[in-house]
């Protein structure tokens, strides 16, 4: 396995660790702040706030993992009933669409950090710096495009990176 290739499988794997933890954090803090609101009624006055951005973490951290293990939602109803060649073929262009997809959500997204990071742009109610939020969506999209190009314009094989305890029986 080339160094590439490992660096990719374990920045996504961590980022998808780190989005994992934020979900985890983020339940907490709702269930927290709820609990709270109904014993004390006071919740976290910063709950919610913190609960987006920790669910925007969770989103974009995860992707690229998602897309690397090939474990995302595919529709290839069409696909399937391709030939072998034409799979490839239609394989091969929707990989060069995501990298477009991937160069236009970066470049957009990161103007739109930049400018946050800028103007000091703060969350209204706690007064979080959203900058370093902003930065995970172009990350995100950088390392699906590695994750793309890692692939070789295809979608990864599943059963190249099946657990024993993720398999699924079929009866």
């Amino acid at each position: 396995m080339s160094l590439f290739t490992k660096t990719v499988d374990r920045l996504c794997y961590g980022l998808f660790l780190v989005g994992v933890a934020g979900g985890i954090l983020m339940t907490i803090t709702v269930f927290a702040s709820t609990l709270l609101r109904y014993l004390f009624g006071s919740p976290i006055h910063f709950s919610n706030e913190l609960a987006g951005l920790l669910f925007f973490s969770l989103t974009f951290l995860t992707i690229p993992h998602v897309l690397n293990s090939g474990r995302h939602i595919r529709i290839d109803l069409i696909t399937r009933s391709l030939s072998a060649r034409a799979a490839r073929l239609s394989e091969t262009f929707a990989g060069l669409v995501l990298i477009l997809f991937s160069a236009i959500v970066i470049y957009e997204s990161w103007d739109f950090m930049v400018f946050s990071r800028e103007i000091e742009s703060r969350s209204d109610i706690s007064g979080l710096l959203l900058w370093p939020w902003m930065a995970l969506m172009p990350l995100s999209f950088v390392l699906c495009m590695l994750v793309q190009l890692r692939h070789g314009l295809r979608y990864p094989d599943v059963n190249a990176h099946s657990d024993d305890d993720q398999s699924v029986e079929v009866a």
